[in-house]
């Protein structure tokens, strides 16, 4: 049974990306997972989005990613070979409709070359990105600040209730895995863009979910967890960088999503001048 916080584990290695032969076959770097949704035609989805070896993003839809078997499941930082074909009802550039069987996860960046491999994809803001005509974007954001809100009982059964209904979709192929757990809390996180403008959206992370859950089974108090997801995900520390994942909605393309964050060792600028 697969549960909310079950992840894969990959020796940090081997981190060049693959060479697809193919047409139609590429290879990115994963930096996006979000948390799971339903879905009414693969049961549940999972956002995810990484760039190429150019530094081209790319969006890979539909990723039922717990109905995956242990070899093909991957992680942030992981390079992933796939093939795909045009999406339907999709014309956002970055969009890739893989075909599920053909995942082929490769090694993983250290941590030394991360932020070697995102600042050429940095934008100011959402606006930059869409000018741009991007509907991907990673932002390096100011004065973040993480706010949970407790969800109340009928909205927490709403939303397992949804899940229950898609899960009725599933194929008596597909992997027998538990319905997924909503996050009893509602987390936002807010900061100011380098254009200084201020936003604060829902946060779409599956890893801050994930988090949450892992120290609720070790014991810890809501109150803790919640102090450690502000440490993690929003504390200004030496030595590392923040950066926002965001993403647009495909029926909705001015609306800005909050599919990550995603944390990278800093460096100084004379060992990224060597890089």
């Amino acid at each position: 049974m697969s549960s909310n916080t079950s992840t894969p584990t990959h020796p940090e290695s081997q981190g060049s990306p693959p060479q697809p032969r193919d047409g139609n076959r590429e290879a990115v770097l994963t930096l996006v997972k979000a948390v799971p949704r339903p879905s009414r035609g693969y049961r549940e989805t999972v956002c995810c989005a990484g760039i190429t070896a150019a530094g081209e993003w790319r969006r890979l839809y539909p990723v039922r990613f717990r109905q995956l078997v242990a070899g093909q499941q991957f992680e942030r930082w992981q390079w992933v070979e796939y093939s795909w074909q045009a999406p339907r009802g999709d014309n956002r550039r970055e969009s890739r409709r893989i075909e599920e069987n053909t995942l082929r996860p490769g090694g993983k960046v250290t941590s030394r070359d991360r932020l070697r491999m995102v600042l050429p994809i940095v934008r100011a803001s959402t606006r930059e990105a869409a000018e741009l005509g991007e509907s991907l974007a990673l932002i390096e954001p100011r004065d973040l600040t993480l706010k949970a809100r407790a969800k109340g009982p009928a909205r927490i059964e709403a939303e397992r209730a949804e899940f229950r209904e898609a899960a009725r979709q599933q194929s008596f192929l597909d992997r027998d895995v538990k319905d997924f757990e909503p996050c009893p809390y509602a987390v936002a996180i807010a900061f100011t863009d380098q254009d200084g403008v201020r936003h604060a959206p829902q946060c779409g992370d599956w890893e801050t979910t994930a988090t949450f859950f892992k120290m609720r089974q070790r014991g810890a108090s809501d109150a803790a967890i919640i102090a450690h997801l502000r440490a993690e995900f929003t504390e200004a520390r030496a030595g590392r960088r923040i950066f926002l994942a965001m993403g647009t909605v495909a029926k909705r393309p001015r609306q800005w999503l909050l599919l990550g964050v995603i944390r990278v060792p800093d460096l100084a600028p004379g060992q990224l001048a060597l890089l």
